[in-house]
């Protein structure tokens, strides 16, 4: 498994927290865009007071439109470039929800705000389903989806980084092990010659010594993974 450095890991995920900042600071807007645009609908139809003013149709309108570019963009211009691909079912709830706020925009993209008034406005189909289901909902279940699937995305960069300071002790211990044999074969020689091998088995004691601050080294790393 390739694994990257920790401070690597540590901004791809806030990289990735900011994108998920962006991605939704377009989207979830777009939940009360759409019943704000449904109630015009049903105070037009009843021919009442009109709650929802001319500026706050033309808001609701520019939300629905900045969330449906995004939408078009999301996987190529938000995720593509951190090398993020959507999983099927999230896929699926992207593409409902496009074709979704694509219907709503083919409606209000016909209005026209004059003299304080919204002209214009043709509703089409189930403007309820459309909106509250369809599109309010919609938003919010992807939205929720999004987020898990991000927090997903950061555990598992969370246990790349494991991985990797594991993979470093692995190392180290094996090193650690290596330097003991060499060490203990030097003693063995030093015995084997008598005299002459005094000097050789300072040395070799040496080596013992390193190897046991290296042992230590890899036991210490294992541990504080454990804590984290």
């Amino acid at each position: 498994m390739s694994s990257k450095p920790k401070n690597a890991n540590s901004e791809n995920q806030a990289t990735l927290e900011r994108t998920l900042h962006l991605i939704l600071s377009k989207i979830a807007p777009v939940r009360v865009a759409a019943l704000q645009v449904l109630i015009h609908h049903m105070e037009a139809e009843a021919e009442g007071e009109q709650n929802v003013t001319a500026e706050e149709f033309t808001d609701a309108v520019k939300k629905i439109q900045e969330g449906l570019a995004a939408a078009h963009g999301l996987e190529t211009d938000y995720l593509a470039p951190h090398d993020v691909t959507l999983p099927e079912d999230l896929s699926k709830q992207l593409s409902a929800m496009t074709e979704a706020l694509d219907e709503l925009d083919r409606i209000i993209s016909r209005c026209s705000v004059s003299e304080g008034e919204v002209r214009g406005f043709r509703p089409v189909g189930n403007m309820y389903d459309l909106c509250c289901t369809r599109v309010a909902k919609g938003v919010s279940a992807f939205s929720a989806d999004l987020g898990n699937f991000f927090l997903e995305l950061n555990d598992k960069g969370r246990a790349d980084v494991t991985d990797h300071t594991s993979s470093i002790a692995m190392e180290i211990g094996k090193i650690g092990r290596v330097i003991n044999m060499v060490a203990t074969n030097a003693s063995i020689e030093a015995a084997r010659v008598g005299d002459l091998g005094k000097g050789f088995t300072v040395i070799a004691d040496e080596v013992k010594t390193l190897s046991a601050r290296v042992s230590s080294l890899s036991v210490s790393l294992t541990d504080r993974e454990k804590l984290n």
